[in-house]
């Protein structure tokens, strides 16, 4: 045996001897998972979003070496998505109506391959799946800057109202911004919802629903938020509904129903009539972030 071969066997024992390192690891983690999971209340949504969010960008913030940073957040995706699931029942309902298999892929791509994914055909029915709990998340594509057709309610108007823990959203796919596909569409984007609050990561963005009467322009609906101490960030969706309107809003930072500013929103003087906060996210990971 040459040299070079004795070289090279010796760094392939190597990498055996890392990789069952890193089995053991992960055999290691999903034991901590199943703690965590039995001293949780039984019932609970096990997803953590804001958990996650800060755990990525952790490992990136210290990462180092050639190993590209997209495959980092990959990986770490695929175990996090298979550790929800040791800790409790974990469906995934997808509106997969449109783009092909996009919205599944993305739901994939996010969750994980051990998830169940369950397709639904309108974005209502993944509401519901998750509202009568035969999903704990749901998958709705989403298309900023759109606008509903009169008499057309939206599937975000329906987390307005309900009793109980309703469904929020919870997150914004993709998390972290694929490789672009030069001459291919642009790349989906969808919202998470769950039937629990959104938790800070320290980096976020809150999803609220104005009401308004149909006069008001959307740099005004900016001026209004920015006058309130809510810096906007962007207007996703508008429905309208005769002569009320619903505006699907994110703006910047973590914010509760009890924040006090939302209720100075409302005033005579001023064109919102009602807000709701339907969710909130941690902030997607920007293109730099993965370079």
């Amino acid at each position: 045996m040459s040299q070079d071969s004795n070289a090279l066997d010796q760094l392939r024992l190597e990498i055996d001897r890392i990789d069952d390192s890193i089995q053991d690891l992960l055999v290691m983690r999903a034991a901590a998972a199943e703690r965590i999971a039995a001293a949780k209340v039984a019932g609970s949504v096990s997803l953590r979003p804001a958990r996650e969010a800060t755990v990525l960008r952790r490992l990136l913030a210290r990462h180092g070496g050639a190993f590209p940073r997209t495959a980092l957040v990959r990986i770490w995706r695929e175990i996090m998505g298979a550790l929800v699931g040791l800790q409790g029942d974990f469906t995934v309902a997808v509106h997969s109506a449109g783009r092909g298999t996009a919205a599944i892929e993305l739901a994939r791509n996010h969750f994980g391959t051990a998830a169940p994914l369950h397709a639904f055909r309108s974005a209502g029915q993944v509401v519901r799946a998750v509202a009568d709990g035969q999903a704990a998340v749901g998958v709705v594509p989403l298309a900023p800057g759109t606008e509903a057709a009169d008499d057309t309610d939206p599937w975000w108007s329906s987390l307005t109202v309900g009793s109980g823990e309703p469904p929020r959203v919870v997150a914004r796919l993709p998390f972290a911004a694929p490789r672009p596909v030069i001459g291919g569409p642009e790349p989906l984007q969808a919202l998470v919802i769950a039937c629990r609050d959104h938790d800070e990561s320290g980096d976020d963005r809150t999803v609220l629903v104005l009401e308004t009467g149909p006069e008001v322009s959307r740099d005004r609906l900016r001026a209004v938020l920015a006058a309130g101490g809510l810096e906007p960030a962007e207007l996703l969706s508008i429905s309208r509904h005769g002569a009320v309107w619903l505006h699907l809003v994110e703006i910047l930072g973590h914010v509760t129903a009890a924040d006090p500013r939302l209720a100075l929103l409302v005033a005579p003087k001023d064109p919102i009539h009602h807000v709701t906060v339907i969710g909130g996210y941690a902030t997607q990971l920007v293109p730099e972030a993965l370079a």
